[in-house]
C-alpha cells in the first residue's frame, strides 16, 4: 500500500539525466548532499528503467530516502527495500517488432552494439544503437541523435500507427513504449489517491514526447498544488535543491 503524508510535499524525482548522468552511478558528492538534504521529507523515484538498473545507478543508502520507487513508467512500484508493491504486464505486437526490425536495418548509424529490445513490466524499452553500448559509445549516438532525431521519428512512426500504444524519448539512446495511459502519469495518481497535496517534480525530459511528459500533463490535470522542473543533469537539480524555496519542504 502507497502512504502519503499529506502534510508535508511529495518530492518526485527521474533517475537519468536528474539525480545520475545517464546510466552511470550517482556522483558520491551529489549522493552526500541530496542524503542531508533529504532527512525529514518524503521523497519518490519515477524512472523509466527497471529497478536493477536503478539499484546499480543509486546507492542503497540514497534509495533508502525513498517511500515508493516508480520503476519502468509507473508499471512496477517498489517499496525503499525494493519489494514489489504492483506490476503491470505488457504484450507487444508482433507487427511493432518487425517494424522495428526494419528501423535496425535501415538506420544510418554507423554501429550496433546488441540487446536492442528489452521488455519491462508493463511496457518494452528500444534502442537502435543498443543497450549494451558503453558510455562513449552512448555518447556518440546521443550526440548523432540530437542532430538526426532518430528516436523522436520512431516514437512518432510508432503513435501513428499503433493509435493503443504511446512511444516517447527515454534515456540517452532509447524509446520507451507502453500501452496508452500507462506512463509516468501514473505516479501522480498514486500519489494523489493516497492523500498527497503538494507534488514537486524534477526531470529531464518534461516536454511532449518526453517520458516524463506524463508526470507534467497530470499535474497539470489534477486539483493538486505542484511545481515541476526540466533540468539538464544532476548539478541542475542540487543547484535547485540549494537555492529553491520549494524545496526547504514547507507547502
Amino acid at each position: 500500500m502507497i502512504t502519503v503524508d499529506p502534510n508535508k510535499v511529495c518530492y518526485v524525482f527521474d533517475v537519468d539525466g536528474t539525480l545520475t548522468e545517464p546510466r552511470e552511478e550517482m556522483n558520491s558528492s551529489f549522493a552526500n548532499e541530496f542524503l542531508l538534504w533529504s532527512m525529514g521529507k518524503q521523497c519518490y523515484i519515477s524512472t523509466g528503467s527497471d529497478f536493477q538498473k536503478t539499484r546499480q545507478q543509486v546507492p542503497w543508502d540514497i534509495l533508502d530516502c525513498f517511500k515508493f520507487i516508480f520503476c519502468c513508467m509507473g508499471n512496477e512500484v517498489r517499496n525503499s527495500l525494493g519489494s514489489v508493491i504492483h506490476e503491470s504486464s505488457f504484450s507487444m505486437p508482433s507487427s511493432l517488432e518487425q517494424d522495428l526490425a526494419l528501423f535496425l536495418q535501415e538506420t544510418d548509424f554507423p554501429y550496433k552494439t546488441g540487446n536492442h529490445l528489452e521488455p519491462r513490466s508493463g511496457m518494452v524499452n528500444f534502442s537502435v544503437v543498443g543497450r549494451s553500448a558503453t558510455q562513449k559509445q552512448r555518447k556518440e549516438y546521443n550526440e548523432w541523435d540530437n542532430i538526426h532525431m532518430e528516436r523522436a521519428k520512431i516514437a512518432e512512426f510508432i503513435n501513428q500507427n499503433y493509435p493503443a500504444l504511446d512511444a516517447t524519448v527515454g534515456g540517452s539512446i532509447s524509446i520507451d513504449i507502453i500501452e496508452f495511459g500507462q506512463d509516468k502519469g501514473q505516479t501522480i495518481h498514486y500519489l494523489e489517491n493516497a492523500g498527497a497535496t503538494k507534488i514537486v517534480f524534477v526531470g529531464d525530459k518534461c516536454e511532449p514526447g518526453g517520458n516524463d511528459h506524463g508526470i507534467v500533463r497530470e499535474l497539470e490535470k489534477s486539483n493538486l498544488s505542484y511545481e515541476w522542473y526540466n533540468v539538464k543533469g544532476p548539478e541542475d537539480t542540487l543547484s535547485l535543491i540549494r537555492t529553491n524555496k520549494v524545496f526547504d519542504g514547507g507547502k
